[in-house]
């Protein structure tokens, strides 16, 4: 019986170490890595999303998300969001987001994020879609956004 417990142990490890891969994803163009883009699902309805992820700049030299691009949405601008005086304020980045050297920049709700206006689709839970990210020093790279649930935040050892 204790072999048999041990096997299921072994396995439900196994089968989760899989399962939490397979939930993360990761793209890499030159020292950046890209860390789980991915859109919080929409109500029916909804014009707007966001998207989120991290980005980690292992190089010697800042670089910039300069533009994102994708055929789910007309408009995909770079926001930064910021609470000043008790007032909620968005506004668009026109120069690029900063990605320091040796460090990381977060996409996430409350700060910086992509806004895709203008949805063609409601972004439902499980779905994925593509866009591309243009760095102004590495490139561009394809990438895919999962569309997560309402409340999903990305784990911190990620």
């Amino acid at each position: 019986m204790k072999i048999i417990r041990k096997q299921l142990v072994i396995f439900f490890a196994i089968f989760n170490i899989f399962i939490t891969n397979s939930l993360a994803h990761e793209y890499k163009i030159g020292n950046l890595k890209i860390l789980h883009p991915y859109i919080i699902e929409t109500p029916p309805g909804a014009k707007i999303a966001g998207g989120y992820m991290r980005i980690v700049n292992t190089g010697n030299q800042t670089d910039h998300l300069s533009l994102v691009t994708v055929d789910f949405a007309k408009v995909a601008e770079i926001h930064e969001m910021k609470i000043e005086n008790d007032v909620i304020k968005m506004r668009k980045i026109k120069d690029g987001l900063e990605i320091p050297a040796k460090d990381f920049t977060e996409l996430k709700h409350k700060g910086y994020h992509i806004m895709f206006m203008n949805l063609l689709k409601p972004m439902i839970m499980g779905e994925t879609h593509e866009g591309t990210l243009y760095f102004e020093k590495t490139g561009n790279v394809k990438v895919i956004f999962n569309i997560e649930k309402m409340g999903f935040k990305l784990e911190e050892n990620s």
